[in-house]
This record gives C-alpha cells, structure tokens and sequence, in this order.
C-alpha cells in the first residue's frame, strides 16, 4: 500500500490528469491537499477571526473538495472517507482518493491547527495503514542535501508538525517534484528523477 499525497498546489498544473493516470494502479491511496479550497479557508478565517478549530474543520472539508475534483478527472479512482474502506478498496486492487471524515479525525487526537495540514495528515494515515511509501508530491524541487526534516520545515515546504508524525511513520518518506511524478509508477521506489528520500 502506497500512501501519495498531492499537493494543492498541483490544483492548477496543466498535467495533473497525466499524473493522475499514472497513479491509478493497485494499492495507490491518495491524500489531497487543500489547494485553492484551504485557501479560501485561510482567507475567511483571517476576515471573520474564528477559531483554529472551526477552520481546521473547513480546512478538512477543503481536502475533500479537492480530492472529489481528482477522483472526477481520473475515474478509476475510488472516493474513501475512513480507514476501513481505504482498507477494503486496497484489499481488492483498487486506487483510492481519501476524502478525510471530521469524525475520525477529531476522535485521534490530531491537533486542529494550521501546524498540521495534509502533509501531516498524509504521514498519519501511512501510520495508521502501515503503508509501505509515504510520497509528497510537490511543485517544489530540492536538492539530495535539502531533503532533510528541518530543510522542510524551516522552509515552509511541510507544515510544523510533519515532524512528530513522520517519526511515527514506519515507511520511507519521499518527496517528488511534480515534473518526475513519472517515476512513482515503479515497483521499487529509488532518488531517482526528482524522487528524494527524506532524512529523517
């Protein structure tokens, strides 16, 4: 099971539905980011002043947004809200785009803050489904020697808590440059065209 979560910022990429295709093969689960939805939310947050966690609610439903919007432009995609049927659709062969349920993350004790985002959320869900590759896809590139936690971090790249819930991950964490998506298709993922291994 290979958990690959796609940035928002991929929402306007002219070859989004390409990379979408590649990655409609068996075990494939896909975490959205927020992408313009999330930033709405940001944006109405900021007007109104209302608390982190109502708009960590609407920051969930922006996710969902955006991964109905994948699974519109790549129907071989299966829509998911809970780990059991991310679990049953994996058990049949079947690629998946979750679509995270309020419930079941406010019942994990998941912080509601703007500190974990999808990126965080991503790392989670590899944890809770033993999954065996956590990939980022961003529109970001990074050098071998920025692959690093604190690089990340520091620079904005992965929300501030990445980091706790990457050290619960029992996977190798990944990061891709969206233009060598292409290379998530293998059977054996190596630092190859733009793929990095994240240091943890």
């Amino acid at each position: 099971m290979r958990v690959v979560k796609l940035g928002g910022s991929l929402a306007d990429w002219e070859r989004l539905p390409q990379c979408l295709s590649r990655l409609a093969y068996p075990g494939v689960i896909v975490v959205p980011g927020g992408g313009p939805f999330a930033n709405q939310v940001r944006a109405a947050q900021q007007r109104w002043q209302f608390d982190d966690a109502t708009a960590h609610d609407m920051a969930l439903l922006a996710m969902g947004q955006f991964g109905r919007m994948l699974a519109g432009l790549e129907r071989r995609f299966r829509r998911a809200g809970s780990l059991a049927d991310l679990q049953t659709h994996a058990a049949k062969g079947l690629p998946a785009v979750w679509l995270p349920r309020l419930e079941e993350i406010e019942g994990s004790g998941v912080a509601a803050s703007w500190d974990v985002t999808s990126d965080s959320l991503s790392a989670w869900l590899a944890t809770r489904l033993a999954a065996t590759d956590l990939i980022l896809v961003k529109s970001v590139r990074c050098t071998p020697g920025e692959a690093t936690l604190e690089h990340l971090v520091d620079n904005g790249i992965v929300d501030r808590g990445f980091t706790h819930f990457a050290a619960a991950a029992p996977c190798p964490i990944w990061l891709c440059d969206r233009e060598g998506s292409d290379a998530l298709t293998a059977d054996r993922l190596t630092e190859r065209n733009g793929l990095l291994r994240i240091r943890r």
